[in-house]
């Protein structure tokens, strides 16, 4: 990975961004789709985590995880934009964060 911490920053902030967006949510969709997200947000941060502990050359079988989370992740925001659980303004926003951090792992 380019540069573990701002890395980890970047994938910090995409939480900090989607949590509070998550708590907005009704509660019924909140407590399905909602927690599903989150708990998919922590999973990514974990495996930052865990990568950095890795040697350089050990890090490139995680990059598969990492894109299936962040896929998984992002089918479930846009199921939640379609559903007008987010607004279109929110998902744009976490939609840039998600890109910026792919650039960053894959680069």
């Amino acid at each position: 990975m380019k540069d573990d911490f701002l890395i980890f920053q970047k994938i910090y902030d995409f939480a900090v961004m989607i949590f509070p967006i998550i708590t907005k949510m009704p509660k019924h969709n909140r407590f399905v789709l909602g927690q599903q997200i989150e708990s998919q947000v922590l999973d990514i941060m974990d495996l930052a985590n865990q990568v950095n502990a890795l040697d350089v050359s050990e890090r490139k079988k995680y990059f598969v995880k990492f894109s299936n989370l962040f896929d998984s992740t992002r089918v479930k925001l846009r199921l939640s934009k379609d559903l007008k659980l987010i607004t279109i303004k929110q998902y744009l926003r976490i939609s840039e964060k998600h890109n910026e951090i792919i650039k960053l792992i894959y680069n």
